[in-house]
């Protein structure tokens, strides 16, 4: 018999984070033209400069909140002029 209060979880966008020379994975909580809310899941630290990869576009962010859940980090980013990637 199935379940009927059990709710899939939402299937949330993936990004990157690049600092530096490194690529790191999150997931977007939440995103306007602006902000964004992301969620690391890989353990590591803060190497110079960080700049938000989604869907082929590079924005140089600054971190305004941080914080550890038990889920992993929760960043709170401002997204700074967008630059993109792909060569035109």
């Amino acid at each position: 018999m199935a379940n009927k209060q059990f709710a899939q979880a939402p299937t949330l966008q993936k990004a990157t984070l690049r600092m530096g020379s490194y690529d790191v994975p999150c997931s977007v909580l939440m995103s306007n033209g602006s902000t964004a809310h992301v969620r690391v899941m890989t353990a590591g630290g803060h190497f110079g400069e960080v700049a938000f990869v989604q869907g082929g576009e590079v924005r140089q962010v600054r971190i305004t909140l941080r914080k550890q859940g038990p889920l992993g980090l929760d960043l709170w980013l401002d997204l700074e002029t967008a630059h993109t990637a792909q060569a035109a």
